[in-house]
């Protein structure tokens, strides 16, 4: 059984609201942060002890012969790599560290190795969603010791809440994932802020009545918008089954049309014209995928 007391490092902005979401669903806690003042937050509350050092620490958790649970929100790179090499040579076999750093997953597997010489569990957890998510619900992406997971299940059952989370595969998978996750965020946010640019500066120039929020409110709900293309590409990807030539990936009249709009309205399109003239760059592959993809979600090609 998962012990219900987790050590918690790093009492940044998302550390400290895990924090909070542990101790709100029952689980004791220890913390540890470099600057104390962090701890002010936590003074009185219940099932929640404070550690003056790292040795403290350890030794707060460790009640008797049985394994702790160490979750560490540090920032990714040498931070999380040193604080890493210190619970090295703190911990015991089969002791758990959870890293849930946004720590690129070279460095995941150099630490898991490093902790694994001396049996000491390693997950590293991609962690999507900011501080404000926390207390509703994030999706955790777990990669490293499979008999760890499943012995720490419960605790991101708890902590993804309302979202998800899963098991990908050996150590370093979890921060590979993540990696990806925020590729995808960085490419498509400026399509998304654009958008809402454009929006406004329509509803500016439009004679009738119109509900910019309530746009933006459908906007969340919209298939290909809200994540489901995501899933259709999931399913491209299991089943294989896309053209064995892709189709050219046209760009609508309606979008162009949209385009032409936003030039003469002087908003500014250029991410979103980057993505749009780059289509014929994508590898044949990636074409064969969106194109199947968008099958699923469009019902054409």
């Amino acid at each position: 059984m998962m012990p219900r007391e987790i050590g918690l490092i790093g009492l940044g902005d998302m550390g400290s609201k895990i924090a909070e979401r542990l101790q709100g669903s029952g689980y004791s806690l220890v913390l540890y942060n470099r600057s104390q003042e962090k701890y002010s937050g936590f003074a009185g509350k219940d099932n929640v002890r404070s550690s003056s050092n790292l040795d403290e620490f350890v030794s707060m958790l460790r009640k008797d012969d049985g394994e702790i649970v160490v979750w560490s929100m540090l920032p990714g790179g040498e931070v999380t790599n040193a604080m890493m090499l210190e619970l090295s040579s703190r911990l015991r076999r089969h002791d758990i560290i959870i890293d849930a750093s946004n720590s690129v997953y070279d460095d995941s597997i150099r630490n898991a190795r490093i902790l694994g010489e001396k049996s000491i569990s390693y997950l590293d957890v991609g962690l999507a969603g900011g501080p404000s998510d926390v207390l509703k619900g994030v999706a955790l992406m777990v990669g490293g010791d499979k008999s760890a997971y499943s012995k720490v299940e419960e605790l991101f059952k708890t902590i993804s809440g309302t979202c998800t989370y899963g098991y990908l595969g050996s150590s370093g998978s979890g921060h590979m994932a993540k990696l990806v996750h925020n590729v995808i965020f960085y490419g498509i946010n400026p399509v998304y802020v654009e958008g809402a640019e454009l929006l406004q500066k329509l509803k500016d120039d439009f004679n009738g009545s119109f509900d910019v929020l309530e746009a933006f409110r459908l906007y969340s709900f919209a298939p290909p918008i809200n994540g489901e293309i995501i899933g259709a590409i999931a399913t491209v990807v299991k089943t294989g089954e896309m053209p064995t030539k892709a189709p050219e990936i046209k760009v609508s009249n309606m979008i162009t049309w949209a385009i032409e709009r936003a030039s003469k309205a002087g908003v500014s399109m250029k991410a979103t014209n980057a993505v749009l003239s780059n289509y014929s760059n994508l590898s044949e592959k990636s074409r064969r995928i969106y194109s199947a993809a968008k099958k699923i979600v469009t019902g054409h090609y």
